[in-house]
C-alpha cells in the first residue's frame, strides 16, 4: 500500500532533523559566512522537499549533499574561515576538503556529490597536519536550527511559480537549453523576422533615465525598452499622487510575523472596498488578508477559513490564491482549494463553498460581469456561479476569466482570444510574431488595451540582444486588441535562462498603467504610452526560508 501525504510528510520532517545540524555545519566550512551558510543549507533542504517522493527510499542523503555542494561551487564570493587552510582554496578544493575530512566520505562517494571523477578529486584534495581536527573545530562552534518548515515553504514557493508562469518540466529545460544555444549573428530561426544588420541602431544604454523619455528601440516594429535592474529600481520616482489615490494601495503590501491585524469577525459587517488580498502563513495552513485601505486599520485576517495549497495532477503545490482573485464589485473574493471553490462576500464575512468534482483545479478567476468564476486543472474546466450555487463542466467551447487572452502557437504565431462577458472565447485576432510563450494573465484595461508576461522568440533575443547585450529574454508585452496597434516590450535586463519568470502582469492602475510585479518585490508601474516607470507598493519577498506569520508570495490586486 502506498503511503499516505501525512506519512511522507512526516518521514520528510524526520529526515530533515537528523540531518540538518550536519547539513548547516558543512555549509559554514564551504563558505565561512554564517548568513549564506543558512541560505545554501535551506536551498539544499527545498531541493529536496521537490524530489522527495522520488528520492525518500533511494538515496535522499547523496541527494541533499548534492544540492548543497554544487551550489557552494557556484558561490562567488565567500567570508573568511576560522580554518585559515581553507581561505587558499577554491570553491572546488574546499568542497572536496569538506567531504573527505570533514565528512570522511570516500573519493568515489564525494566524485558522484560533486558530479566530477575519481581523479578531479584526487587533484582538488588538500590535506594539512591536524585539518580534520580544525575542521571539526570550526563547525562545532555552529548552532541548530531546523529547516523543516523553511524547506516546505521554499518548495511551495518554487511550484507556485512553475504554475503561475505556465512552465512545465520539459518546456523549462527546453527554454533553458535555447537560452544558452549561441546562434551567430545574422542567422535566424524565424524567416518572418530576419535577424539584424549591422547597421542596427545600437543605443550605448538603455537603462531607465532619472527623467525624461526611456531609450527605446524598435523589435520587429514593437516599441521596446529595458527596464531596471535591481540596483535602479530605488533611484525610481514614486507614482504620483492622482494614481495613488485611485489604486488606494499602501507603500508597503505586506506584513511580517510581528504585525497585529485585527479579525474578519471583530471588523464586522464593512462596506469598505477589498483593494488587494494576501495569504499569511500559520501552522495549520493559510489564512486570507484583505488590504482595504479606507479603514483605520488596512489589514483585517479572515479567521473562519484557513486554506491549504492547491496540488495539481503533477504532485505539484501551490498557494491557495489566484492573482485575479477578487471580483469587479471589490467585494466578492474567491480561492480554489482542492474538489471546491471558496467565494467570501468580504461586507458580509460570510463564505459559500462550491463542490467541484476535481480535486486538481489549479488556475481561475472571475468572468468579465462578475457573476461567475472560471477554474480550471490540466484537463477540465468548470464555470461556478454563487448566484445559482452550480458549478458546471465545460465543454470544448473554451472560456477564458478574462476578457482576452494571448496566447503563442507552436508554429510562433500570436493569437488574442476575445471573450464575452460570460467568459466565453469569440473571436480570434493575430498579434506580431516576437514571443516564443507567455505566462500569467492577460489583463485588459478599459480602452481594450492588453497586457501580459511573455518570453522573446528566438529572432527577437537575437535582435534585441544586439542592440543592447544585456541577456534579454524576457519581458512584459502590451498591445491594443487587435493585437498590432501600439505594441510595446518593457524587457527585463539578466533575464537570460531563468524558466521562472522575471516579471508578472497583476493588472492595470490610472492612465495606461500596467501594475508589475518586477523581480519579485516591487509592484511597479509601467506606462505604456510614454514608457515611464513609477514605484507603487513592496510586495512580499521572495524568502524561501519565511517564518510563520508572514504573507505568502501571492498577491491579488482589484481590478
Amino acid at each position: 500500500m502506498a503511503p499516505s501525504r501525512s506519512e511522507v510528510d512526516d518521514d520528510f520532517a524526520e529526515f530533515v532533523r537528523a540531518r540538518q545540524h550536519q547539513v548547516l555545519r558543512a555549509a559554514h566550512l564551504l563558505c565561512g559566512d554564517p548568513g549564506l551558510a543558512e541560505d545554501l543549507a535551506r536551498g539544499a533542504f527545498v531541493a529536496l522537499a521537490l524530489r522527495w517522493s522520488k528520492v525518500r527510499d533511494d538515496s535522499p542523503d547523496t541527494y541533499v549533499r548534492e544540492a548543497l555542494y554544487r551550489d557552494a561551487m557556484r558561490l562567488r564570493h565567500s567570508g573568511s574561515h576560522d580554518v585559515p587552510a581553507l581561505d587558499q582554496l577554491t570553491h572546488k578544493q574546499r568542497a572536496v576538503t569538506v567531504l573527505l575530512h570533514f565528512e570522511h566520505r570516500t573519493e568515489h562517494e564525494a566524485a558522484e556529490i560533486l558530479g566530477i571523477s575519481v581523479g578531479a578529486v584526487r587533484n582538488q584534495a588538500h590535506a594539512g597536519d591536524g585539518l580534520a581536527g580544525w575542521l571539526f573545530d570550526a563547525a562545532e562552534a555552529v548552532g541548530e536550527q531546523d529547516f523543516v518548515e523553511a524547506a516546505r515553504s521554499g518548495a511551495r514557493a518554487r511550484k507556485l511559480r512553475h504554475r503561475r508562469f505556465g512552465i512545465g518540466a520539459a518546456a523549462a529545460v527546453a527554454l533553458v537549453s535555447a537560452a544558452f544555444v549561441v546562434v551567430p549573428r545574422g542567422s535566424t530561426t524565424d524567416r518572418a523576422n530576419p535577424a539584424p544588420s549591422p547597421s542596427s541602431p545600437r543605443p550605448t544604454s538603455l537603462a531607465p533615465p532619472s527623467d525624461g523619455e526611456p531609450a527605446t528601440f524598435s523589435l520587429f516594429n514593437v516599441t521596446t525598452q529595458v527596464g531596471p535592474d535591481l540596483s535602479q529600481v530605488n533611484a525610481l520616482p514614486k507614482i504620483d499622487d492622482l494614481t495613488r489615490s485611485q489604486l488606494a494601495l499602501p507603500e508597503t503590501l505586506t506584513f511580517g510575523p510581528e504585525t497585529v491585524m485585527p479579525t474578519l469577525s471583530e471588523v464586522g459587517n464593512n462596506s469598505a472596498p477589498v483593494r488587494a488580498v494576501l495569504l499569511r502563513r500559520t501552522p495549520e495552513g493559510m489564512q486570507p488578508v484583505l488590504v482595504r485601505p479606507t479603514l483605520s486599520k488596512p489589514f483585517s485576517l479572515l479567521d473562519t477559513v484557513t486554506l491549504v495549497a492547491n496540488v495539481d495532477e503533477g504532485g505539484n503545490s501551490s498557494e491557495p490564491l489566484e492573482v485575479t482573485a477578487i471580483a469587479n464589485d471589490r467585494r466578492h473574493v474567491m480561492f480554489l482549494q482542492p474538489g471546491k471553490v471558496l467565494v467570501l462576500d468580504a461586507f458580509s464575512g460570510k463564505v459559500t463553498t462550491f463542490v467541484v468534482a476535481d480535486a486538481h483545479l489549479e488556475g481561475g478567476g472571475w468572468t468579465p460581469d462578475g457573476q461567475s468564476v472560471i477554474a480550471w486543472s490540466a484537463n477540465r474546466e468548470w464555470r461556478i456561479t454563487p448566484a445559482t450555487g452550480t458549478a458546471d463542466r465545460l465543454g470544448q467551447v473554451g472560456a477564458s476569466p478574462g476578457r482576452h487572452k494571448v496566447v503563442v502557437d507552436e508554429d510562433g504565431s500570436m493569437r488574442v482570444l476575445e471573450s464575452d462577458d460570460r467568459g466565453i472565447i469569440t473571436k480570434t485576432l493575430g498579434g506580431p510574431r516576437v514571443l516564443s510563450q507567455v505566462w500569467g494573465s492577460t489583463f485588459t484595461n478599459v480602452e481594450s488595451r492588453l497586457a501580459t508576461g511573455g518570453f522573446l522568440n528566438r529572432s527577437a533575443e537575437v535582435l534585441a540582444n544586439s542592440v543592447q547585450p544585456d541577456k534579454l529574454f524576457q519581458g512584459v508585452f502590451a498591445v491594443d486588441r487587435d493585437g498590432v496597434t501600439s505594441a510595446r516590450l518593457l524587457l527585463a535586463p539578466g533575464s537570460e535562462g531563468m524558466v521562472l519568470g522575471c516579471c508578472e502582469v497583476l493588472g492595470w492602475a490610472y492612465n495606461d498603467q500596467v501594475l508589475i510585479r518586477w523581480n519579485g518585490r516591487d509592484l511597479l508601474a509601467w506606462n505604456v504610452g510614454t514608457g515611464a516607470l513609477t514605484r507603487v507598493s513592496t510586495l512580499p519577498d521572495s524568502d524561501e526560508g519565511s517564518p510563520l506569520g508572514r504573507a505568502g508570495l501571492t498577491v491579488a490586486l482589484a481590478p
